[in-house]
Parts: structure tokens; C-alpha cells; sequence
């Protein structure tokens, strides 16, 4: 019933040679890839001039130059990234490329940056989202963190119905908010320049304001940044592309970053030169961002003052489906370290709709808890959030500039050149980061990456000890002591179906039946003689009738295999039967025990409610027992 539940839910399962169908053109691949990157203008500019703000007027004045410095960097790593994926079209994310490259702690270090980058892509962008809805409809601010927990869970169950539906579910949001923010720019520059608005003072800071000083500009640079986030996503999913897949990544890469530079270009000017700026409660909270009082400025006195709404629906959308990125490139990452042997293999399974399934799940729960703990406050989490993404930046560049020099592919210096200047700009940017927002939580993620790489090489120690103990040795066939025990809970068909399986494994002078007691409360105690073999010597017993009952029935039905009974005294069934099966083998010197679980399995699944899963419990004990090997025969009732 609940593999149905799942199929209603996610959609029926597609065969693994549709994943070529599954792979995605340009049109649906910039959406799907560059969501989050581009919807990143939305907040980067609001980052910037929030810490300008707190240093006056005249540091404001740097929004724009700043800004230009973010798109300069944002086209030096674009650039480089071309190359990358000409270089790796399986794929060439930072891990692939400095593990070639570099090493593999370097390798490791770049893929823990990126994943804990992706947990904050996540949150960063969810959080941002309902921050635009509720500028717009400031009575929303309770519901802040049930909002972005629901956004959440509505982007994780996308993602789990399949790539080629997320393309098709991502495109319109994308391209409405490139084209709602581009007629947004241009009808404020054209107002601007007519004199139809004038610009207000900006008002003060209050608490907190300090002077302009070169820790302001670089703190300013660094959550500008942010910008930059998403833009290694086409490089890690360059498999995901229709044929010819490296030439339409680069053509995506060059689209995202001529994209992304006029929106953050266009967005930075107009408020700068309407002084615009977000709006701030009593406690300090931004109860309206940039982007909602940039666009209310714009279009206030104008017939078109419902575009505002037109405004916040595809910001709040992009924001939200800009977590795509991270939901594409955390579970191809995962499996990338999984199929390497880093991480659990669960996270290298392809799940029915061609998608990874558990690399989802689990992103989307990592997320929602870091959104959870930092109370969807996005100006908590952007400290937090590009210092990861510039680690991965600077070893990716650094991994592709060292396989120039050793390669020399034809025209390596220039590429080795190009991915130099890169990882040595991008290196630069991260110490940057690190110094301006270490105070402000960044710390925080060198910790977390740290304890992410101890645990990648952990699982990884783990995978090469198993493998060392597997490897096979040259070795003589050995004849093996074997026995065969059937636990017996009652004689009924199901355990006369597991009897026969047994015959078929061995002899029946080398099988034994076995019958735990667990209520041993006689009405009346009485002595019986008993045999049980023709050679075994005569045993006084304290026998129920209960057990005599049974085996009467026994003799009648098996006559050919013995029935051993225990009482339970403390009314424990797996104790005693994990003390016989250790007695048998030591005092018999086998080397292996065969104990055969006989289980009816009813019809209707509300009916496994009413058992008391015995057998359930016993192959979870006796699993784990050396030289037991635990055998379930089900016996299907009809009704």
C-alpha cells in the first residue's frame, strides 16, 4: 500500500534508458541550473548597501563602483568555469577537479565547501522568498518559519518527481522574473531621467552606525558576493545537458553571467540613484527588503501600481525555485562521493523517477533545520553563505590550472593563465570573506566543513577496511559442519512449509525443531520419562500439558525431526534461543547454523497490526550472530 501511496505521489517509475530523454535543452537547462545564481540579485545588492548604510551617506556612494567589482569577478570565474566544462563533460565539479588535480584532501575539502553551500543555497533562498511575500503582506511576519519549512517540503517533492518536470515547473518563474525586473530597471531609469521622481533622503541607520573605513568596502564586497553563489552548478551537472552537452554548458554559463550582471547592474544603479533602501522595524528586522521598496518608489503614482504585485509573485517564486540548484547539484555531488566511496552508498542510488532520491530527502531535511535554528532570518544566514562557495571556486580553478601544466592540451598556457588569475582572484575573495563575516557566523561554516571532511574520511576508512577484508583468498574447498534449526512457535501449515524447506537444505538427522515456552504457569506439574533418540539415554522432565499437547501433535505430523522444548522462565523468546544456538555450536563445533523462521503473512496489510512480530524481532537478533544464517519462510494466507 505504500509503494502505491508513493507511485500516486512522485509518479509512475521510468526505465533507466529514458535518462537520455530526461537530459535538458539550454531553455530548460538555465532555469533549472542558473535559478539560483540569477535570483541572487535579488538580495546581494540589499547585502551590500545594509552594511554601507551603517557607515552614511557617503559609503553608499560605493554601492555601484562595488558593484562593479562583483561582475568583474562574477566574468573572471565564468570564464574559467568554460574551460572546465570543455575539459570534464561527464561532469567536472570541484571534487572531480581537484582530486584529479590537487589531491585527495584537497578534493575532499572542495566537496565538503560545496555541500554545506548547498544546505545554505537552500535556506538562503526559501528564507529570502518569504521575506518578498511578506514585504508585500507585512501580517504574514508570525508565519515566517512555517512558510519557509512548507516552501521546503514543496521544492523537495518537485525535485523527487524528476528533472525534465522541475526544468518545465522552473522556466516560467525564471523568465518572468528576468523580465518583470528588466521592464522594473528600465521604466526606473526612464521615470529617473524624465524627473518624474525625486529622490528621498536616505534615512539614518540608527543603532550600530559606525564610520567608512576599508573593513566597511570589503564587508560590502563579500555579502555582494553572494552574487556569485550557483555559478559552479553548470559545471557539476554538465551531464544533465542535451548532446553536444560541454558546448550548450558553456553557452548556459555565458547567458547566466551576462543575465545576472545586468540585473545586479540594474538593481544596484536604480536604488543608488533613488536612495532607496529596506525598511527596518523597532527590533531591527527588515520588514520590507530592497527589491519591494525599489518597486513601490518606481511605480507609486502610476496607473501600473499593481505591477508591484506582478514585482513581489516573481521574486518571491525565483527566490524559492532557485533552491533548485541546490536540489540539482547536492544529490549528483553525493553520489559522486558515494560511487568514490566517501558516502554511505544509499546516497548512489538512482530512485524510480532517475533521480537521487535520498540525496533530496536528505537536503531537504538538513535544510529545514539550519532554517529552523536561525529562525528564517536571511541576514543571520548570508555570513554564513559564500565562504563555502569560494572554497570550491579556488580549488576548482586551481585543480583546472594544474591539469594545464601537466597535460599541455594545445593552448595550455593560455587556459592555465585563465584559471591561474581565477583561483588566485577567487582565493583572494575568500580571505576576504572569511576576515569581514568571521565574526559574523563564518566561522561557523569553517566548522562545519571541517567536521563534514572528518566524517567523508571516516565513511571512506570504512568502505577500503571492508574492502581489504573481502578481497579474496586462493584457498582449497573446506567441508562444512552444518545443522539446520527451525523455530517453532506452533505446529500449523506454515511451519510444515518451512519443515520441508528444511529437508531440502539437509538431512533430517541434521535438522532440529525447536519451541520456546514463554508462559511455563502449569496448572498441575507432573513427571514424564521421555527419549529422544533411539541412542539418547532416558531424561526426567517437568513437562505442561500443555508442551505434552504439542508434541503429540508434533509426533503426529513430523515424525522424522525432533521437537526441543524451553521454558522461558523470565517469558523471554530471543534469550533462550540465542543461548541454545551458541551451545549447539560449541558443543557440536559447527561451522554454521541455518535457523529457519517460519511466518504466515496475511492478506490485508491492517491484519499485520494484530500480530505481535516475532519474527521481525528474531531476525534482527540473530543477524548479528557470527556463523548463523537466518532463513524467513513465508506461508501466504489466502484470506
Amino acid at each position: 500500500m505504500l509503494g502505491r501511496i508513493w507511485r500516486l505521489l512522485i509518479g509512475p517509475v521510468l526505465s533507466t534508458r529514458r535518462a537520455r530523454h530526461e537530459r535538458l535543452p539550454v531553455l530548460l537547462a538555465l532555469p533549472v541550473f542558473a535559478s539560483d545564481a540569477l535570483s541572487s540579485s535579488a538580495y546581494a545588492t540589499e547585502e551590500m548597501m545594509l552594511v554601507l548604510w551603517s557607515a552614511g551617506e557617503d559609503a553608499l556612494r560605493l554601492a555601484f563602483p562595488i558593484s562593479l567589482a562583483v561582475v568583474a569577478l562574477l566574468f573572471i570565474v565564468v570564464f574559467s568555469y568554460r574551460q572546465t566544462v570543455y575539459a570534464y563533460p561527464q561532469g567536472g565539479g570541484a571534487f572531480i577537479v581537484s582530486r584529479e588535480n590537487l589531491g585527495e584532501f584537497w578534493g575532499v575539502l572542495a566537496a565538503s565547501a560545496l555541500l554545506v553551500g548547498y544546505v545554505l543555497t537552500v535556506a538562503v533562498s526559501i528564507a529570502a522568498g518569504v521575506n518578498a511575500i511578506i514585504s508585500a503582506f507585512p501580517a504574514l511576519l508570525p508565519y515566517r518559519l512555517s512558510l519557509c519549512v512548507l516552501f521546503i517540503a514543496l521544492m523537495t517533492y518537485i525535485n523527487l518527481r524528476g528533472a525534465r518536470e522541475s526544468g518545465l515547473v522552473f522556466a516560467p518563474p525564471t523568465y518572468g522574473f528576468v523580465l518583470t525586473f528588466a521592464i522594473l530597471i528600465l521604466v526606473g531609469l526612464a521615470r529617473g531621467f524624465a524627473g518624474d521622481i525625486q529622490p528621498a533622503p536616505y534615512p539614518p541607520y540608527g543603532e550600530g552606525a559606525q564610520a567608512l573605513s576599508l573593513l566597511v568596502i570589503l564587508t560590502a564586497f563579500a555579502r555582494g558576493c553572494s552574487a556569485l553563489t550557483g555559478v559552479e552548478a553548470i559545471s557539476d551537472g554538465v551531464p544533465a545537458f542535451k548532446s553536444p552537452e560541454s558546448r550548450n554548458a558553456a553557452l548556459t554559463l555565458l547567458l547566466m553571467a551576462l543575465i545576472l550582471a545586468g540585473l545586479v547592474l540594474g538593481i544596484t544603479y536604480t536604488a543608488s540613484y533613488f536612495q532607496v533602501l529596506p525598511v527596518k522595524n523597532e527590533q531591527g528586522e527588515i520588514i520590507e527588503t530592497l527589491t519591494s521598496r525599489l518597486a513601490r518608489t518606481v511605480l507609486e503614482g502610476t496607473p501600473f501600481e499593481w505591477f508591484y504585485y506582478i514585482v513581489q509573485a516573481a521574486t518571491t517564486l525565483i527566490l524559492i525555485l532557485a533552491a533548485n540548484t541546490a536540489y540539482v547539484d547536492f544529490p549528483r555531488l553525493s553520489s559522486v562521493l558515494a560511487n568514490a566511496r566517501f558516502a554511505p552508498r544509499q546516497l548512489a542510488n538512482l530512485g524510480d523517477r532517475l533521480v537521487f532520491n535520498n540525496g533530496i530527502i536528505l537536503l531537504g531535511l538538513l535544510s529545514a533545520l539550519l532554517i529552523i535554528y536561525f529562525r528564517g532570518d536571511t541576514h543571520s544566514l548570508i555570513p554564513l553563505y559564500a565562504v563555502g562557495v569560494f572554497i570550491g571556486f579556488t580549488l576548482s580553478q586551481a585543480g583546472m590550472a594544474r591539469r594545464f601544466a601537466r597535460l599541455k592540451p594545445p593552448r595550455w598556457r593560455i587556459g592555465m593563465l585563465i584559471s591561474g588569475f581565477g583561483a588566485f582572484t577567487t582565493g583572494l575573495v575568500f580571505m576576504t570573506q572569511l576576515v569581514a563575516n568571521f565574526r559574523y557566523g563564518a566561522w561557523i561554516t569553517l566548522v562545519s566543513i571541517g567536521v563534514l571532511m572528518f566524517l567523508l574520511f571516516k565513511v571512506h576508512e570504512h568502505y577500503m577496511t571492508i574492502k581489504a577484508q573481502l578481497k579474496p583468498k586462493p584457498s582449497e574447498p573446506q567441508p562444512v559442519r552444518h545443522r539446520v534449526l527451525v523455530l517453532v512457535p506452533s505446529v500449523h501449515q506454515g511451519v510444515l512449509q518451512a519443515l520441508n524447506y528444511a529437508r531440502a537444505l539437509a538431512h533430517p538427522d541434521e535438522i532440529e525443531a525447536l519451541h520456546i515456552n514463554v508462559d511455563p504457569r502449569p496448572p498441575a506439574v507432573y513427571r514424564r520419562v521421555l527419549k529422544r533418540t533411539k541412542d539418547e539415554e532416558t531424561e526426567l522432565r517437568l513437562v505442561t500439558p500443555a508442551a505434552e499437547k504439542m508434541q503429540q501433535e508434533w509426533r503426529q505430523f513430523v515424525p522424522d525431526i525432533p521437537l526441543k522444548i524451553i521454558d522461558s522462565e523470565h517469558r523471554s523468546l530471543v534469550e533462550p534461543i540465542e543461548d541454545y544456538i551458541d551451545e549447539l555450536i560449541e558443543q557440536e563445533q559447527l561451522d554454521q547454523v541455518t535457523v529457519i523462521i517460519p511466518e504466515f503473512y496475511p492478506r490485508k496489510w491492517w491484519h499485520h497490526l494484530l500480530h505481535n512480530q516475532s519474527a521481525w524481532i528474531l531476525r534482527l537478533a540473530l543477524m548479528k550472530k557470527p556463523k548463523v544464517v537466518v532463513s524467513t519462510v513465508r506461508y501466504f494466507l489466502e484470506r
